[in-house]
Protein backbone atom coordinates (compact mmCIF):
# COMPACT_ATOMS: atom_id res chain seq x y z
CA UNK A 1 0.00 0.00 0.00
CA UNK A 2 1.34 3.43 -0.95
CA UNK A 3 1.60 5.81 1.96
CA UNK A 4 0.32 9.29 1.36
CA UNK A 5 2.35 12.10 2.88
CA UNK A 6 6.00 11.78 3.94
CA UNK A 7 8.39 8.86 3.93
CA UNK A 8 10.59 8.41 6.96
CA UNK A 9 14.28 8.15 6.08
CA UNK A 10 15.73 7.63 9.52
CA UNK A 11 19.23 6.93 8.23
CA UNK A 12 19.44 10.34 6.52
CA UNK A 13 17.01 12.47 8.47
CA UNK A 14 17.02 12.86 12.20
CA UNK A 15 14.02 13.71 14.40
CA UNK A 16 14.84 17.42 14.33
CA UNK A 17 14.99 17.59 10.52
CA UNK A 18 11.86 15.47 10.22
CA UNK A 19 10.00 17.80 12.57
CA UNK A 20 11.12 20.79 10.51
CA UNK A 21 9.96 19.10 7.31
CA UNK A 22 6.55 18.30 8.78
CA UNK A 23 6.20 21.85 10.11
CA UNK A 24 6.96 23.38 6.71
CA UNK A 25 4.55 20.97 5.05
CA UNK A 26 1.83 21.88 7.53
CA UNK A 27 2.36 25.57 6.82
CA UNK A 28 2.18 24.88 3.09
CA UNK A 29 -1.03 22.89 3.45
CA UNK A 30 -2.51 25.58 5.68
CA UNK A 31 -1.76 28.14 2.99
CA UNK A 32 -3.58 26.06 0.38
CA UNK A 33 -6.54 25.57 2.70
CA UNK A 34 -6.77 29.25 3.58
CA UNK A 35 -6.87 30.18 -0.09
CA UNK A 36 -10.00 28.07 -0.46
CA UNK A 37 -11.82 29.10 2.69
CA UNK A 38 -14.18 31.56 0.98
CA UNK A 39 -16.88 29.76 -1.01
CA UNK A 40 -19.09 31.54 -3.53
CA UNK A 41 -22.46 30.34 -4.82
CA UNK A 42 -24.80 31.81 -7.43
CA UNK A 43 -28.40 30.60 -7.10
CA UNK A 44 -27.10 27.64 -5.04
CA UNK A 45 -24.51 26.70 -7.71
CA UNK A 46 -20.94 26.56 -6.42
CA UNK A 47 -18.59 28.84 -8.37
CA UNK A 48 -15.14 27.38 -9.03
CA UNK A 49 -12.04 29.43 -9.81
CA UNK A 50 -9.18 28.16 -11.96
CA UNK A 51 -6.31 29.78 -10.08
CA UNK A 52 -6.72 32.94 -8.00
CA UNK A 53 -9.29 32.40 -5.25
CA UNK A 54 -11.63 34.87 -3.51
CA UNK A 55 -9.93 36.80 -0.73
CA UNK A 56 -10.63 39.39 1.93
CA UNK A 57 -9.43 42.96 1.41
CA UNK A 58 -10.36 45.82 3.74
CA UNK A 59 -13.20 43.70 5.12
CA UNK A 60 -14.63 43.06 1.65
CA UNK A 61 -14.67 39.84 -0.38
CA UNK A 62 -12.74 40.30 -3.63
CA UNK A 63 -13.17 37.81 -6.48
CA UNK A 64 -11.71 37.30 -9.96
CA UNK A 65 -13.98 39.22 -12.30
CA UNK A 66 -14.51 36.22 -14.55
CA UNK A 67 -16.31 33.24 -13.09
CA UNK A 68 -18.94 34.76 -10.83
CA UNK A 69 -20.29 37.08 -13.49
CA UNK A 70 -20.45 34.34 -16.10
CA UNK A 71 -22.74 32.47 -13.69
CA UNK A 72 -24.82 35.66 -13.49
CA UNK A 73 -25.03 35.89 -17.30
CA UNK A 74 -23.07 39.13 -17.25
CA UNK A 75 -20.54 40.02 -19.93
CA UNK A 76 -17.13 41.28 -18.81
CA UNK A 77 -14.72 43.39 -20.88
CA UNK A 78 -11.19 44.50 -19.92
CA UNK A 79 -9.80 47.70 -21.43
CA UNK A 80 -6.02 47.56 -21.06
CA UNK A 81 -5.50 51.16 -22.20
CA UNK A 82 -7.73 52.71 -19.51
CA UNK A 83 -7.26 49.77 -17.09
CA UNK A 84 -11.03 49.58 -16.66
CA UNK A 85 -13.36 46.62 -16.16
CA UNK A 86 -16.83 46.88 -17.68
CA UNK A 87 -19.57 44.46 -16.63
CA UNK A 88 -23.00 44.38 -18.24
CA UNK A 89 -26.12 42.40 -17.36
CA UNK A 90 -29.32 43.30 -19.12
CA UNK A 91 -29.46 47.09 -19.25
CA UNK A 92 -27.17 47.58 -16.26
CA UNK A 93 -23.63 48.70 -17.11
CA UNK A 94 -20.88 49.04 -14.50
CA UNK A 95 -17.40 50.45 -15.11
CA UNK A 96 -14.63 50.05 -12.55
CA UNK A 97 -11.22 51.64 -13.10
CA UNK A 98 -8.41 49.72 -11.40
CA UNK A 99 -7.28 51.22 -8.06
CA UNK A 100 -10.08 53.79 -8.09
CA UNK A 101 -12.45 54.33 -5.17
CA UNK A 102 -15.25 55.18 -7.57
CA UNK A 103 -17.28 53.22 -10.11
CA UNK A 104 -19.89 54.16 -12.68
CA UNK A 105 -23.30 52.47 -12.49
CA UNK A 106 -25.49 53.29 -15.47
CA UNK A 107 -23.67 56.61 -15.73
CA UNK A 108 -23.99 57.46 -12.03
CA UNK A 109 -20.83 57.69 -9.92
CA UNK A 110 -20.71 55.54 -6.78
CA UNK A 111 -18.02 55.27 -4.11
CA UNK A 112 -16.50 51.84 -3.44
CA UNK A 113 -15.50 50.47 -0.04
CA UNK A 114 -12.65 48.63 -1.78
CA UNK A 115 -11.26 49.48 -5.24
CA UNK A 116 -10.79 46.94 -8.03
CA UNK A 117 -7.22 45.62 -8.16
CA UNK A 118 -4.87 43.22 -9.96
CA UNK A 119 -3.68 40.06 -8.15
CA UNK A 120 -1.41 37.55 -9.90
CA UNK A 121 -2.59 38.78 -13.27
CA UNK A 122 -6.29 38.53 -12.39
CA UNK A 123 -8.64 41.46 -12.01
CA UNK A 124 -10.19 41.34 -8.54
CA UNK A 125 -13.44 43.17 -7.86
CA UNK A 126 -15.52 43.82 -4.71
CA UNK A 127 -18.10 41.07 -4.98
CA UNK A 128 -20.93 42.60 -2.97
CA UNK A 129 -20.93 45.91 -4.81
CA UNK A 130 -20.83 44.42 -8.30
CA UNK A 131 -23.40 41.71 -7.54
CA UNK A 132 -25.90 44.14 -6.08
CA UNK A 133 -25.27 46.76 -8.76
CA UNK A 134 -26.11 44.05 -11.30
CA UNK A 135 -29.40 43.39 -9.53
CA UNK A 136 -28.49 40.44 -7.30
CA UNK A 137 -28.87 39.84 -3.58
CA UNK A 138 -25.68 39.00 -1.67
CA UNK A 139 -25.36 37.48 1.80
CA UNK A 140 -22.25 36.53 3.80
CA UNK A 141 -22.64 33.29 5.82
CA UNK A 142 -19.91 33.58 8.43
CA UNK A 143 -20.32 30.05 9.82
CA UNK A 144 -19.37 28.46 6.47
CA UNK A 145 -17.44 31.43 5.04
CA UNK A 146 -19.74 31.41 2.05
CA UNK A 147 -20.91 34.27 -0.14
CA UNK A 148 -24.43 33.47 -1.38
CA UNK A 149 -25.60 35.36 -4.47
CA UNK A 150 -29.25 35.17 -5.50
CA UNK A 151 -30.23 36.46 -8.93
CA UNK A 152 -33.77 35.02 -9.02
CA UNK A 153 -36.39 37.75 -8.94
CA UNK A 154 -33.98 40.58 -9.69
CA UNK A 155 -33.36 42.65 -12.81
CA UNK A 156 -33.82 39.66 -15.12
CA UNK A 157 -37.52 39.43 -14.22
CA UNK A 158 -38.34 43.15 -14.35
CA UNK A 159 -40.83 43.85 -17.15
CA UNK A 160 -39.33 45.70 -20.15
CA UNK A 161 -41.43 48.77 -19.34
CA UNK A 162 -39.36 49.24 -16.17
CA UNK A 163 -35.95 48.63 -17.71
CA UNK A 164 -35.46 52.37 -18.30
CA UNK A 165 -34.21 52.99 -14.78
CA UNK A 166 -31.79 55.15 -12.85
CA UNK A 167 -29.94 54.49 -9.60
CA UNK A 168 -31.26 56.35 -6.56
CA UNK A 169 -29.39 56.70 -3.28
CA UNK A 170 -30.18 57.05 0.40
CA UNK A 171 -27.31 58.21 2.60
CA UNK A 172 -26.14 56.92 6.00
CA UNK A 173 -28.12 58.51 8.84
CA UNK A 174 -31.46 58.41 7.03
CA UNK A 175 -34.10 56.46 8.97
CA UNK A 176 -36.53 54.33 6.96
CA UNK A 177 -39.88 53.54 8.66
CA UNK A 178 -41.34 50.03 8.43
CA UNK A 179 -44.36 48.21 9.87
CA UNK A 180 -43.86 44.69 11.22
CA UNK A 181 -45.66 41.87 9.38
CA UNK A 182 -44.65 39.13 11.81
CA UNK A 183 -45.31 38.67 15.52
CA UNK A 184 -42.10 38.55 17.55
CA UNK A 185 -41.57 38.08 21.28
CA UNK A 186 -38.74 37.53 23.72
CA UNK A 187 -40.31 34.35 25.14
CA UNK A 188 -41.29 32.61 21.86
CA UNK A 189 -38.95 33.87 19.11
CA UNK A 190 -35.58 32.28 18.50
CA UNK A 191 -32.30 33.64 17.11
CA UNK A 192 -32.47 33.32 13.33
CA UNK A 193 -36.26 33.61 13.07
CA UNK A 194 -37.06 35.64 9.97
CA UNK A 195 -39.59 38.44 9.60
CA UNK A 196 -40.86 40.87 6.97
CA UNK A 197 -42.01 44.47 7.26
CA UNK A 198 -43.52 46.67 4.52
CA UNK A 199 -42.30 50.22 4.01
CA UNK A 200 -44.43 52.74 5.91
CA UNK A 201 -45.07 55.60 3.48
CA UNK A 202 -47.92 57.08 5.56
CA UNK A 203 -50.20 56.72 2.56
CA UNK A 204 -47.88 58.35 0.02
CA UNK A 205 -46.61 56.70 -3.17
CA UNK A 206 -42.99 56.70 -2.01
CA UNK A 207 -40.55 57.50 0.76
CA UNK A 208 -37.41 59.28 -0.43
CA UNK A 209 -37.88 57.54 -3.82
CA UNK A 210 -38.41 54.11 -2.26
CA UNK A 211 -41.78 53.06 -3.73
CA UNK A 212 -44.80 51.98 -1.75
CA UNK A 213 -44.86 48.18 -1.62
CA UNK A 214 -41.18 47.87 -0.72
CA UNK A 215 -40.66 45.12 1.87
CA UNK A 216 -37.88 44.67 4.41
CA UNK A 217 -36.52 41.20 5.23
CA UNK A 218 -34.74 40.62 8.54
CA UNK A 219 -34.07 38.18 11.34
CA UNK A 220 -33.96 37.96 15.12
CA UNK A 221 -30.32 38.51 16.15
CA UNK A 222 -30.59 38.19 19.94
CA UNK A 223 -33.31 37.06 22.31
CA UNK A 224 -33.60 36.66 26.06
CA UNK A 225 -36.82 35.74 27.87
CA UNK A 226 -37.93 37.43 31.09
CA UNK A 227 -36.40 35.78 34.12
CA UNK A 228 -37.44 36.98 37.56
CA UNK A 229 -36.83 40.72 37.77
CA UNK A 230 -34.86 40.78 34.53
CA UNK A 231 -37.00 41.88 31.55
CA UNK A 232 -37.06 40.09 28.23
CA UNK A 233 -35.02 41.50 25.36
CA UNK A 234 -35.09 41.18 21.59
CA UNK A 235 -32.58 42.28 18.93
CA UNK A 236 -33.21 42.61 15.19
CA UNK A 237 -30.94 42.51 12.13
CA UNK A 238 -31.86 43.56 8.60
CA UNK A 239 -30.79 41.76 5.42
CA UNK A 240 -32.41 43.24 2.32
CA UNK A 241 -35.33 45.11 0.82
CA UNK A 242 -37.49 43.91 -2.06
CA UNK A 243 -39.02 46.53 -4.34
CA UNK A 244 -42.41 46.09 -6.02
CA UNK A 245 -40.68 45.24 -9.32
CA UNK A 246 -39.03 42.21 -7.66
CA UNK A 247 -35.51 43.64 -7.42
CA UNK A 248 -33.73 43.00 -4.12
CA UNK A 249 -31.07 45.12 -2.50
CA UNK A 250 -28.91 44.52 0.57
CA UNK A 251 -29.50 47.03 3.36
CA UNK A 252 -26.92 47.98 5.99
CA UNK A 253 -28.76 49.47 8.93
CA UNK A 254 -29.58 49.23 12.62
CA UNK A 255 -32.73 49.45 14.71
CA UNK A 256 -33.78 53.03 15.42
CA UNK A 257 -36.64 54.83 17.13
CA UNK A 258 -39.21 56.97 15.31
CA UNK A 259 -40.07 59.30 18.19
CA UNK A 260 -39.19 62.98 18.36
CA UNK A 261 -36.15 62.31 20.52
CA UNK A 262 -34.71 59.95 17.91
CA UNK A 263 -35.41 61.57 14.53
CA UNK A 264 -35.95 64.90 12.86
CA UNK A 265 -37.63 65.57 9.51
CA UNK A 266 -35.54 67.06 6.69
CA UNK A 267 -36.96 67.52 3.18
CA UNK A 268 -39.60 64.88 3.73
CA UNK A 269 -37.30 62.22 5.15
CA UNK A 270 -36.46 61.13 8.68
CA UNK A 271 -32.89 61.73 9.82
CA UNK A 272 -31.36 60.32 13.00
CA UNK A 273 -30.43 62.83 15.66
CA UNK A 274 -26.76 62.65 16.64
CA UNK A 275 -27.59 61.89 20.27
CA UNK A 276 -29.73 58.88 19.28
CA UNK A 277 -27.22 57.08 17.07
CA UNK A 278 -26.71 53.81 18.94
CA UNK A 279 -25.72 50.61 17.17
CA UNK A 280 -26.74 48.30 20.03
CA UNK A 281 -30.43 49.15 20.45
CA UNK A 282 -32.61 46.26 21.58
CA UNK A 283 -36.27 45.96 22.49
CA UNK A 284 -36.53 45.47 26.25
CA UNK A 285 -39.69 44.43 28.07
CA UNK A 286 -40.19 47.31 30.44
CA UNK A 287 -43.16 49.64 30.81
CA UNK A 288 -46.58 49.69 29.20
CA UNK A 289 -45.61 49.48 25.51
CA UNK A 290 -44.67 46.54 23.32
CA UNK A 291 -41.02 47.04 24.23
CA UNK A 292 -38.76 49.95 25.09
CA UNK A 293 -35.83 50.64 22.75
CA UNK A 294 -32.80 50.58 24.99
CA UNK A 295 -29.08 50.73 24.27
CA UNK A 296 -28.12 47.48 25.95
CA UNK A 297 -24.56 46.32 26.52
CA UNK A 298 -23.92 42.96 24.90
CA UNK A 299 -21.27 40.29 25.00
CA UNK A 300 -20.93 39.16 21.42
CA UNK A 301 -24.44 38.32 20.24
CA UNK A 302 -25.48 36.91 23.60
CA UNK A 303 -27.51 39.14 25.84
CA UNK A 304 -26.71 38.44 29.48
CA UNK A 305 -29.25 38.93 32.26
CA UNK A 306 -26.84 40.94 34.40
CA UNK A 307 -25.98 43.35 31.58
CA UNK A 308 -29.62 43.90 30.66
CA UNK A 309 -30.57 44.49 34.26
CA UNK A 310 -27.57 46.77 34.77
CA UNK A 311 -28.41 48.82 31.68
CA UNK A 312 -32.02 49.28 32.76
CA UNK A 313 -31.00 50.08 36.29
CA UNK A 314 -28.67 52.75 34.98
CA UNK A 315 -31.26 54.24 32.62
CA UNK A 316 -34.23 54.18 34.93
CA UNK A 317 -32.46 54.62 38.25
CA UNK A 318 -34.24 51.72 39.87
CA UNK A 319 -36.26 49.01 38.16
CA UNK A 320 -39.95 48.88 38.99
CA UNK A 321 -40.60 45.14 39.23
CA UNK A 322 -44.23 45.67 38.29
CA UNK A 323 -43.13 46.98 34.86
CA UNK A 324 -40.81 44.09 34.05
CA UNK A 325 -42.16 41.73 31.37
CA UNK A 326 -41.39 40.04 28.04
CA UNK A 327 -41.14 41.92 24.76
CA UNK A 328 -44.22 41.41 22.56
CA UNK A 329 -44.09 42.96 19.09
CA UNK A 330 -47.39 42.50 17.28
CA UNK A 331 -48.07 42.87 13.58
CA UNK A 332 -48.42 46.55 12.81
CA UNK A 333 -45.59 47.60 15.16
CA UNK A 334 -43.72 50.56 13.64
CA UNK A 335 -39.94 50.81 13.84
CA UNK A 336 -37.11 52.56 12.04
CA UNK A 337 -33.96 51.33 10.29
CA UNK A 338 -31.08 53.81 10.39
CA UNK A 339 -28.80 53.35 7.39
CA UNK A 340 -25.14 52.83 8.24
CA UNK A 341 -24.06 52.62 4.59
CA UNK A 342 -25.28 54.09 1.33
CA UNK A 343 -28.39 52.31 -0.04
CA UNK A 344 -28.58 52.23 -3.84
CA UNK A 345 -31.65 51.02 -5.73
CA UNK A 346 -33.15 51.36 -9.19
CA UNK A 347 -36.25 53.41 -9.92
CA UNK A 348 -37.96 54.36 -13.20
CA UNK A 349 -36.03 57.06 -15.04
CA UNK A 350 -39.01 59.42 -14.99
CA UNK A 351 -39.04 59.22 -11.18
CA UNK A 352 -41.86 58.40 -8.79
CA UNK A 353 -44.62 60.93 -8.51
Amino acid sequence: MKTLGFQSRSSKQGPRNLALTLTLAAVSLAGVASAQTIRTTVDDNLVTFADVQPMMSQGRVMVPVRGVFEYMNASVVWDANSRTVTAQRGTDVIRLPINSNYASVNGNQMRLDAPASITNGRTMVPLRFLSEALGASVEWIASTRTVEIVTTGTIATIPPALNDTVVAHMSPGIVIPFTLNTKLSSNASRVGDRFTAPLDTSGADQYNRLPKGTTLEGRVSAVSAKIGDTPGALGLEFDRITLPDGSRHRIDGVLHGLDGNSVTTENGKLVAKASSKKDDLKYVGYGAGAGALVSVLTKGNLLTDSLIGGALGYLFGTIDKAKVRDVALDTGTRFGVRLTNDLAFRVPADGIK
